[in-house]
């Protein structure tokens, strides 16, 4: 009978190739996962945004179907979150003229002195901007105007709910 002496096992060479593949999988792989998030958080600040305009756009037609289009200069300003059923859950509140740093990360806020609604991201990496203040996203509640030539001055037709400053977060 023969036999064949074997060694099973892996040499040290091999383990550190394993490893390294491992590593470098598990790096890619966590970065894809940290872009996902983004896109998600990013996609989430925006469904705040159209759930705001839509409940706008529910003010404004009240408005309208009571004749009460006068009112309309209240909204300009306003706190768009007291439009909503609730308020969302990453909510921190009314503040007055608030630091990035007093705002918590992935939440929103009102600014009281700027009369602006704002938005913290929790995850910056796809943001283009140079300072912590430029990453901050910022709405307002303006008037929406329309000059008419019998009037001496613009007529207000509506409101809207505009972006402050644009912002590139871009996730492609």
């Amino acid at each position: 009978m023969f036999r064949i002496n074997r060694l099973v096992g892996i040499s040290k060479l091999e383990a550190m190739v394993a490893l390294l593949l491992i590593a470098i999988l598990g790096a890619i792989l966590l970065d894809r996962l940290l872009f996902y998030q983004e896109v998600a958080e990013r996609t989430a600040m925006e469904t705040t945004i159209i759930n705001l305009r839509s409940a706008l756009r529910l003010t404004v037609a009240e408005l309208r179907m009571q004749n009460r289009m006068q009112d309309l200069e209240h909204l300009v300003g306003a706190n768009p979150i007291a439009w909503l059923d609730r308020p969302p859950a990453n909510y921190a509140g009314e503040l007055d003229n608030p630091s990035p740093t007093a705002i918590p990360p992935g939440s929103w806020c009102f600014d009281r002195t700027r009369r602006q609604l704002v938005y913290r991201p929790k995850l910056t990496r796809l943001i283009k901007a140079d300072s912590e203040e430029e990453k901050l996203i910022r709405f307002q509640v303006t008037a929406v105007m329309r000059a008419e030539e019998s009037a001496a001055t613009p007529i207000a037709e509506g409101v809207a709910l505009s972006l402050v400053r644009p912002y590139d977060w871009s996730v492609e």
